[in-house]
């Protein structure tokens, strides 16, 4: 073996490397020490759930999917002649759509995108668990009038996402420690 050769084998191409990869092991070791843990789902407490959403909507069959992914020892009952511990209840659900702003020529430049969900919690005698809760997603739409149809569809994709987010902090609500704690008060006094 050359003397070249062995002088690279001693010395690394990269010393920085080494020492990124011992920075990420301390940090990784640093945050599981002190409890950190990535958000995870939180279950249910419910073993069984009426869903008074339809089925045949974005929204029930995303709530549906999102519940089970979420809790997967919470069945999800369809039919309210069947045995269940806990009703969700949609109140109302609207979609609204607001001019922010106009430009010189008195056209629409931008739009508020506004997506309202009201939903209420009870047990099967219909006793509150969680009283009507409104939840809110906003979101602004520049507009273009040259690209309607671009515009349209991006109205849609907003609506999708705002739903999405809707749905995730829904079961973070209906997960919250006080309905957990209102759902077993409701179930030792009945």
């Amino acid at each position: 073996m050359n003397p070249t050769a062995w002088q690279s084998l001693k010395t690394p191409k990269h010393p920085w490397l080494a020492t990124r990869a011992l920075a990420l092991v301390m940090l990784a070791l640093l945050l599981s020490a002190c409890g950190f843990r990535l958000q995870g789902t939180t279950p249910l407490p419910f073993d069984s759930m009426y869903v008074n959403v339809p089925q045949n909507t974005a929204f029930g069959a995303d709530l549906r999917r999102a519940i089970r992914a979420a809790s997967g020892q919470t069945q999800i009952v369809n039919d309210r002649s069947e045995p269940f511990d806990i009703a969700f209840e949609e109140v109302a659900q609207t979609r609204s759509t607001r001019e922010v702003s106009l430009n010189a020529q008195g056209r629409v430049e931008e739009y508020e995108l506004t997506l309202t969900y009201i939903f209420r919690l009870v047990t099967p005698e219909g006793e509150p668990v969680l009283p009507d809760t409104t939840l809110r997603a906003v979101r602004n739409l520049p507009f273009d009038d040259r690209v309607v149809q671009a515009k349209e569809v991006e109205e849609a994709t907003l609506f999708a996402q705002m739903q999405q987010s809707l749905i995730a902090r829904i079961l973070r609500r209906i997960s919250a420690p006080d309905v957990v704690k209102s759902f077993r008060d409701v179930q030792a006094g009945g």
